[in-house]
């Protein structure tokens, strides 16, 4: 994210006292050639500054473009003022404590290199991923809007948790644009094919991703950071609709209505930023996401057959109903979860477990 991080910085005039050295001139020849003072000589050669006029003088006398000279300049003055930065953000230590989980992720990615031991240079590399320059800009919950954050939860988020990981998969959103254009008509002409896949995830997994990315839609699978307890999320960039799909608690029940749940909010509220947050299996959301809680359960389980669902006494019944309606078991076991008609813990056998990793190998 922030290129090659020296910890160091090279001043022009050590360049030109290497070109010196291999060309056996001294510095009293030099200011003879150029006609500047040997005092100027030797304040440049100790790190003044290289002034676009000297920089054609040693033009003239090196073969050595100006320009090549005032780019090593300006790279010694950029890198003085990074590693004054530094200095200065040495002391964000309890601020980079927030994000430990996410510095481990970034640090496996590649994304940042070093450790708390140099904690400065740490968090420029942090501010970098987030495209921020200021440490003010750093509280996480500034790093979010707003409106992701209307959700209560029942367990604490780290809020920079949630923070990278969004940042994470608008990265990746960006890497992989559409091969088709977003319409809402073409989102919801695929929806009753979509439904039947989720009984492919042994055989076909990620069905489901090409074809919404037949219509525009990017999935972008995402493994949570800890803290960040999403299960999913939905945001629109340059291309069009983003949903984000953490497969948090690996159950295919669960990751199915987090789908059709950010898809009804593609749909139903576009153009605006959405987090699933919540432990809470309860129906209690309001407004938005009552909404798209509503719009999930209707292409689920249809409501023509939701009081058969709510009667389902034993698993035997769930597995030939989730048959009759063409979905998984797993997915009428979130049903029955979510409307509290079975105690959490009955029918965990029916679920399927989700792999992320092989879900995106076959997208």
């Amino acid at each position: 994210m922030t290129g090659n991080m020296t910890d160091y910085a090279v001043a022009t005039g050590e360049f030109i006292e290497e070109w010196l050295d291999d060309h056996d001139m001294t510095a009293a020849e030099l200011a003879r050639r150029t006609g500047c003072s040997r005092k100027h000589i030797s304040t440049v050669l100790a790190g003044a500054r290289v002034t676009p006029e000297f920089a054609s003088k040693l033009e003239l006398v090196t073969h050595v473009p100006a320009e090549r000279w005032l780019a090593l300049e300006g790279q010694y003055r950029a890198d003085v003022e990074r590693l004054g930065l530094q200095e200065k953000l040495a002391g964000s230590g309890e601020l980079l404590d927030s994000f430990q989980p996410s510095l481990t992720v970034l640090s496996k990615l590649g994304i940042i290199e070093g450790d708390m031991r140099r904690p400065g240079r740490l968090m420029m590399q942090l501010m970098s991923f987030f495209r921020v320059g200021s440490p003010d800009a750093m509280v996480a919950r500034n790093l979010i809007p707003d409106v992701a954050f209307l959700r209560s939860t029942v367990l604490d988020v780290n809020v920079a948790s949630l923070a990278t990981w969004l940042r994470l998969a608008q990265i990746q959103a960006v890497g992989e644009p559409p091969t088709s254009s977003y319409s809402p008509s073409g989102l919801q002409s695929v929806l009753p094919e979509l439904r039947p896949m989720s009984r492919d995830l042994d055989t076909d997994p990620a069905a489901g991703v090409r074809k919404l990315a037949e219509v525009g839609v990017r999935v972008v699978l995402l493994e949570e950071i800890k803290g960040c307890r999403a299960y999913g999320a939905t945001f629109w960039d340059e291309y069009g609709p983003v949903v984000v799909l953490s497969a948090r608690g690996k159950r295919d029940g669960v990751l199915w209505f987090t789908l059709f749940h950010e898809l009804g909010h593609v749909l139903l509220h576009p153009r605006q930023l959405f987090l699933e947050d919540s432990d809470d299996e309860s129906t209690n959301a309001e407004g938005q996401e009552a909404e798209a809680n509503s719009f999930a359960t209707q292409w689920l389980v249809p409501d023509d057959r939701a009081r058969e669902a709510a009667a389902l006494r034993n698993e035997a019944e769930v597995v030939n109903f989730a048959q009759e309606i063409g979905v998984s078991p797993g997915v009428v076991m979130q049903y029955l979860h979510h409307h509290k008609y079975w105690k959490y813990w009955r029918g965990q056998d029916l679920y399927q477990r989700v792999n992320l990793q092989t879900i995106g190998k076959t997208a």
